[in-house]
């Protein structure tokens, strides 16, 4: 909750975006041709901020929806689709607990630095939702941050792998939880899936590296 009214704030403040929030990134636009082979068409970005990625996939001709739990990013999103005459954008207020879709809905399903701020039950219950909502043969892009991130056992431990977490962003500090995954774990996270690479990948600078796990998972 407490990180959650954070965002809200700096939302609610934010009059330009910086420039890091209008691209989207690096590993989507990688994975661009990957979507295109599959036929994909109906996008679901889980957690989708200011729409970053939201609006990206749609300006390649993709119909998305893009879902976050901050209502004041999501007007964000609205805007900045309207000032682009953008009209195969939706934007909805939802949790990745509750995903507020029929299933196999989407062909592909996108979600970006969102899934690994909860506790493991939430995590586990957010992947059924996501493997629920996605059609057969769909694919599922994330990052989730890996047990060899800097921050892996730093703050207030919550259970394994699980810690309340400091952040520095942007001059601001708060409290948010973060969950660190061994490879392992991920692959048992998506056991119903028929195919997963996992791939580590990593940013910013060199004292505070930043490490996740690139996942692409096929249903």
């Amino acid at each position: 909750m407490m990180s959650l009214m954070m965002w809200e704030e700096y939302y609610s403040v934010l009059r330009h975006l910086p420039d890091w929030l209008r691209k989207p990134v690096p590993f989507i636009v990688e994975a661009l041709f990957l979507f295109r082979k599959c036929g994909a068409h109906q996008f679901l970005d889980l957690g989708c901020g200011v729409g970053r990625n939201t609006i990206y996939l749609a300006k390649q001709g993709f119909n998305v929806i893009g879902i976050d739990i901050s209502k004041n990013a999501l007007k964000k999103a609205k805007s900045w689709s309207e000032i682009e005459g953008i009209t195969n954008v939706t934007v909805l207020c939802a949790s990745m607990t509750h995903l507020p879709f029929v299933s196999r809905a989407f062909n592909a399903i996108i979600s970006v630095s969102v899934i690994h701020h909860a506790v493991k039950k939430d995590i586990e219950k957010a992947i059924e939702e996501i493997h629920e909502v996605l059609k057969d043969n769909g694919l599922f892009l994330a990052n989730l941050l890996s047990m060899e991130d800097y921050r892996y056992g730093s703050g207030l431990k919550i259970e394994e792998g699980t810690f309340q977490v400091l952040e520095d962003f942007e001059e601001k500090q708060f409290e948010e939880i973060h969950h660190f995954f061994s490879q392992k774990e991920i692959q048992t996270l998506l056991a119903d899936f028929k195919r997963i690479g996992i791939v580590p990948i990593q940013s910013g600078k060199e004292e505070r590296l930043h490490k996740y796990w690139k996942v692409i998972a096929e249903k």
